[in-house]
């Protein structure tokens, strides 16, 4: 037994034991001292395991002692502990201020937080370059265009959730197996002719370039090139404007069914069927006039627009102007409208600046006054005539003339009671709550729905209340409500912005006040252009009738009044026949209207 405990003591006082690791210098004193006694009997001994900091705690007098004692064992540990940090860095931490360390952690905690909260994901995306842009195509109604990640554009009807990736048409009540075919609903072979025309383009421009080149060469005199550098520098600040009518879109931007046909033959088989004929020529005649009378509704044959490219927009993002290349363009209707108007317009959207009169005074009894258009400190058309006015109009007349050469073939103030009809027939397959009525408007040259609502108002001026009151409220998703009351009758729309609220709202309230009207066409004519003459209009005919009283002749009747009179005779007889019935209808066991029904004519406000 005494030989087991002595072991077993022997093992715990060796250097290697965890044990006598644990306590250090007092357990190599204790084995030196010797002073433990082992009983006659070894017991179950039970040893208590303390941390290291603990037992550090405890043997400090332990290691003080030793270091009184002068051991070198004990002054090389104190030494190599406190070599660890610098003298430097100490006296730096004792001096630091409290003030300072807690202002520095709330900084840098509102850091920490803002930059959470700023944390955001940038990625790259691939979209379809746009090549050639189709204003007399619109999208049917439901229709939308998105970009799918692949880049390609996706037409998606919003109710029915159907997508197309090429651009639909609306046929209305044409054949569908005879009409022809817009070339935006071919993606492949559109994209391909704009690139063919761009690079026709640039070959033009080339070839115009080296042209000039070669002209400047020529010139010896330094005045002609002075005046040649001029002229250049004069045309180069002017973007490029077109006028296009709807013949020559539908000639350009279509296809017939013998060139769709070569087109898809590179990729698809055909082969050729029989059909049947009619059986009479009666039939086929009956049949071929239907056709001609459905076609593909589109924009009025009479309509022309001037387009011309956007110049980009400079933003600024975080005080750095970054340019945006948008290919945005500006598109406008001159039917109705004057010279001065149509020039500020395009200037003002092309060139983004405003364009100045220069008038004067001249020593002539006939045209007495002059005026010249200012754009950019230089001078462009001038104009003459009787009054400032006169002279103003004449002046813009001669400026458009030079910034848009069409411009000599086109008559703003050309209207025609036939070509208002036929204007007019294209709105009757068009909804009045159709979200595209706007643009549509916008685009034939009609007055706006806010417009027509305005005029709505202003002949039932003293029925009701005609007061317009309106507001608007933003909503989720970018999205805004835009609500309008009139009367009694209240409308809520959701639009994107309040331009696009105010005109559809204007179509509900129209709506509204209009039950028995479906068509914007009738809206149009009973509020649109020519539906009641204005009282300058009014004027202008006396006075024109007037003048011609002047052109008599002694014993001669007045050929010119008898032509005014054919021509106005001639204007009643073609409104008669387009209000002529094609039927008659004969109700049966229905009351016929009483005489107090109420007056469609006047709206209930």
């Amino acid at each position: 037994m005494d030989q087991n405990c002595e072991t077993v003591m022997s093992e715990l006082n060796s250097p290697n034991h965890p044990v006598s690791m644990v306590n250090g210098d007092a357990a190599e004193a204790e084995a030196e001292s010797e002073e433990y006694s082992v009983p006659a009997e070894c017991p179950k001994i039970d040893f208590d395991v303390i941390d290291d900091l603990e037992v550090e705690d405890e043997d400090e007098d332990d290691e003080d002692n030793d270091f009184d004692e002068g051991s070198s064992s004990g002054e090389e540990e104190w030494f190599s502990d406190n070599d660890d940090v610098p003298e430097d860095e100490i006296d730096a931490l004792l001096e630091e201020k409290y003030e300072s360390s807690k202002f520095a952690k709330r900084a840098k905690l509102h850091s920490h937080r803002d930059a959470e909260e700023m944390a955001h994901e940038e990625r790259e995306k691939v979209v379809l370059k746009v090549r050639g842009q189709d204003h007399f195509e619109v999208l049917p109604e439901g229709w939308i265009e998105v970009t799918h990640n692949s880049g390609m554009p996706v037409y998606l009807h919003k109710h029915t959730r159907v997508c197309t990736l090429s651009k639909p048409y609306f046929l209305g009540p044409g054949s569908a197996r005879k009409h022809e075919v817009p070339i935006t609903a071919i993606p492949c072979l559109q994209y391909r002719r704009e690139i063919e025309k761009d690079q026709r383009k640039q070959m033009e421009l080339a070839e115009q370039q080296q042209l000039q080149e070669e002209q400047q060469q020529q010139q010896n005199c330094v005045s002609s090139c002075g005046e040649s550098m001029d002229d250049c520098s004069k045309g180069q600040g002017l973007p490029s404007a077109k006028i296009e009518t709807v013949q020559e879109n539908t000639m350009e931007k279509s296809i017939s069914y013998l060139e769709f046909r070569e087109y898809c033959q590179k990729v698809f088989e055909f082969h050729t069927i029989t059909v049947r004929r009619f059986k009479t020529w009666a039939g086929r005649r009956k049949h071929q006039k239907q056709i001609k009378q459905m076609h593909r509704p589109t924009l009025p044959l009479g309509t022309k627009l001037i387009t011309c490219p956007l110049p980009p927009s400079n933003e600024k993002e975080d005080g750095v102007v970054v340019v945006n290349p948008r290919r945005a363009e500006f598109v406008m209707n001159p039917n109705g409208k004057s010279y001065v108007c149509i020039l500020h317009e395009y200037v003002q959207h092309a060139m983004r600046v405003q364009p100045r009169y220069i008038f004067r005074e001249l020593e002539n009894a006939s045209t007495p006054y002059g005026a010249t258009v200012i754009i950019n400190d230089m001078e462009y058309g001038s104009g003459f005539g009787s009054s400032k006015k006169h002279a103003k109009s004449e002046a813009a007349k001669a400026t458009l003339e030079i910034l848009i050469p069409q411009m000599k073939n086109v008559n703003p103030d050309d209207k025609g009671l036939m070509n208002q009809h036929q204007d007019l027939a294209f709105f009757d397959e068009v909804r009045v709550e159709d979200p595209r009525v706007s643009e549509l408007c916008a685009k034939a040259g009609q007055p706006s729905p806010y417009q027509i609502l305005l005029e709505c108002l202003k002949r039932n001026y003293g029925m009701g209340d005609t007061q317009i009151k309106s507001e608007m409220q933003t909503l989720k998703h970018q999205k805004n409500e835009f609500k309008m009351v009139v009367g009694k009758h209240e409308a809520k729309v959701v639009c994107k912005n309040k331009r696009d609220g105010k005109q559809r709202a204007s179509q509900a309230i129209l709506q509204a006040l209009h039950a028995h009207i479906i068509s914007w066409g009738s809206l149009l004519r009973l509020y649109g252009k020519g539906s009641c003459k204005t009282l300058k209009e009014k004027k202008q005919e006396e006075q024109q009738i007037t003048e011609l009283q002047c052109r008599t002749t002694a014993n001669k009747p007045n050929q010119s009044i008898l032509s005014k009179l054919r021509e106005e005779m001639l204007k009643l007889k073609d409104k008669r026949e387009l209000m002529k019935p094609i039927g008659k209808f004969q109700p049966t066991d229905v009351e016929p209207p009483s005489s107090s029904s109420s007056n469609l004519r006047n709206v209930d406000l």
